[in-house]
């Protein structure tokens, strides 16, 4: 893998770029998370926390790449007609992701018994999304580096769904970086991230044992 780009834009700004590429290393840490949890063997109520984790875990990223192909690609292909290709194979890599997902359903609903099946998949969607992330990063994300400011919620509900969004890939990003993500978000959602954050934090003790963070500056972790 080259070396990853910067979250944020050369001028130490923010943009959507950065919000996508923040999703990235939600979905990259989260799946090293639960190899962790996994290779320990978990009992029934650290496994119980796992499930219900990766329910959460499939929900997302499935809603990640469903928007990409609905609204975000076709708008950068409108733009950006030479990213035709590009889209179309990053599109045929989402195809492959669900049924790992299901799979996935299946393997941890098994545990904590015969953990070997919930392992294969999160290896499996690991290699995968590697490539299928680093692709993004490299061909699709600096076209995104121009757009500064994230839309405004519709209501309070969507505000309120947004701000446990960026809660959960705020998680172990570097403060200088969620800094500039704060400029460019609609003061509807900053005034709800705080509550938002530290309900995380309280899910990631309950599941991962630690609600530690680090300091990424990338979309690859590196906490670890």
């Amino acid at each position: 893998m080259t070396h990853p780009p910067n979250l944020l834009n050369d001028d130490g700004t923010a943009s959507m770029a950065t919000t996508l590429m923040m999703a990235h290393h939600g979905f990259r840490r989260d799946l090293a998370l639960f190899s962790r949890g996994l290779a320990q063997e978990p009992a029934a109520e650290q496994a119980a926390a796992l499930r219900d984790e990766w329910q959460v875990y499939h929900r997302s990223l499935h809603g990640h790449h469903t928007r990409e192909d609905g609204d975000i690609f076709p708008a950068l292909q409108d733009e950006h007609p030479e990213l035709a290709n590009v889209i179309a194979q990053l599109s045929a890599e989402h195809r492959r992701i669900d049924p790992l997902l299901v799979r996935g359903d299946r393997a941890f609903a098994g545990l904590p018994a015969a953990p070997s099946e919930a392992k294969s998949v999160v290896a499996e969607l690991k290699a995968l999304l590697d490539d299928h992330f680093a692709t993004e990063e490299a061909k699709i994300t600096p076209h995104m580096r121009a757009a500064s400011q994230f839309p405004a919620p519709r209501d309070d509900a969507e505000a309120s769904m947004y701000a446990d969004g960026f809660a959960w890939s705020m998680y172990g990003i570097a403060p200088s970086v969620l800094e500039q993500v704060h400029t460019m978000l609609p003061e509807i959602l900053r005034a709800k991230l705080p509550a938002a954050r530290a309900r995380y934090a309280e899910r990631c003790q309950r599941v991962w044992g630690s609600a530690k963070t680090g300091a990424s500056t990338t979309p690859v972790p590196d906490w670890f």
